[in-house]
């Protein structure tokens, strides 16, 4: 059996993170992705890291691509693009709104010739609308989203998420709306533009925070690491200075009750779940109180041999060595394989969904066979490259 998505063609014309991530995962599925990249190298490889200022940042969305090297603001280099767009099955970008349109790229300047193209915008507030031309970031979606607005302390202190959830959450659903299109396109009705935001993610996972406010009429607030609707279900410091979280729904009250050694069925305040989420400060000291009295991972035993969901808050060092992930490989470490002592993997695992399997290409690394495969002889690619209109 072939890869999931074998013999799909995708064209890369993104940047930064949302627009990468998507098509890394349509990559990691099994698809051919060509990265078309600015002459002079995508901007993203210029953001080093660490004592050997390595381009990681660039390297982990850019694993098993393809790179073109083009200048698009010029016409030989729209040319070049345009006959790729042709063959290929997808084109993803995550420019300004209009901004490929005003190069001749847009889904209406192509769709003529490619009527089966799945063309995947992706943007800060999307393709209409009031706010179509505002630039979007990251931060600026998690606030516009009203996910700031309910994320930190109960004290009231604000936090943005510590991953850019706003960027690869918008890359996850553009690559959704790519492969539902596909399906479209393969059944013979035609290609389609998808317009993905990153407002727009983040306003779509408010799920819990819109039925607590139509329920109840009070806007959401933080919560600290508490949750919406029921309780307990946060964190706790154990004696050994070490922090689990738990959630103990109706089902494993009791255990947990149990495992902690207290007795609170007499307790009217705790009795039902809304009862102990109406009154969850109170019982959340009852149980800081025993939880700071052994250590965290004697506690993790005791609750997951009775069924109390439990875990403890890894910090990034501790994650990537974690026997769960390194059963699952989503941290793989082969610097002959991929460039880098570390990558990670799509949290896909699948007969068919092959996830990473190779390095990031250098610059412009495939231009010359990727314009041979279109039809231009060393003659034409070495004019290009004399012009500077690609490298490679």
């Amino acid at each position: 059996m072939g890869d999931f998505l074998s013999g799909v063609r995708v064209l890369d014309v993104t940047g930064a993170l949302a627009g990468p991530y998507c098509t890394t995962i349509l990559s990691d599925l099994g698809a051919e992705v060509i990265k078309v990249e600015p002459v002079e190298g995508d901007s993203l490889r210029r953001r080093l890291v660490g004592e050997e200022q390595t381009s990681l940042p660039f390297d982990l969305v850019h694993r098993n691509k393809r790179s073109l090297a083009v200048d698009i603001k010029s016409e030989r280099g729209r040319e070049a693009v345009k006959a790729l767009a042709a063959r290929s099955d997808v084109l993803v970008e995550n420019f300004r709104v209009g901004a490929l349109g005003r190069q001749g790229l847009s889904y209406e300047d192509l769709k003529g010739d490619c009527p089966d193209l799945v063309y995947c915008s992706i943007s800060g507030f999307g393709q209409f609308g009031p706010m179509r031309d505002a630039k979007g970031i990251d931060l600026v979606a998690q606030a516009y989203g009203g996910l700031l607005s309910v994320t930190g302390s109960t004290s009231g202190e604000l936090a943005k998420a510590g991953y850019p959830i706003g960027d690869l959450g918008t890359g996850m659903w553009g690559a959704i709306g790519v492969l539902a299109a596909l399906l479209r396109a393969r059944a013979g009705h035609g290609g389609a533009h998808i317009d993905v935001s990153l407002a727009d993610t983040i306003a779509g996972w408010s799920v819990w925070e819109v039925a607590d406010f139509v329920g109840s009429g009070a806007a959401p607030g933080p919560l600290g690491t508490a949750h919406r609707l029921t309780a307990p279900y946060e964190a706790f410091t154990c004696e050994d200075g070490e922090t689990l979280v738990i959630g103990a729904t109706e089902r494993s009250w009791k255990d947990l009750c149990g495992v902690l050694g207290i007795e609170l069925s007499g307790d009217p305040r705790f009795e039902g779940e809304y009862a102990r989420f109406t009154h969850r400060a109170e019982l959340a000291d009852l149980l800081q109180e025993r939880f700071g009295s052994a250590p965290r991972d004697l506690w993790i035993d005791r609750l997951r041999e009775v069924g109390v969901p439990c875990g403890p808050v890894n910090d990034v060092p501790g994650m990537l060595e974690d026997a769960q992930y390194a059963a699952r490989d989503m941290f793989p470490s082969d610097v002959a394989r991929f460039g880098q002592r570390r990558i990670v993997n799509i949290p896909l695992v699948a007969d068919g969904a092959p996830r990473a399997h190779r390095r990031a290409p250098a610059v412009g690394e495939d231009t010359a066979a990727l314009l041979q495969e279109i039809g231009y002889d060393s003659g034409d690619i070495d004019a290009l490259r004399r012009d500077h209109v690609v490298r490679g």
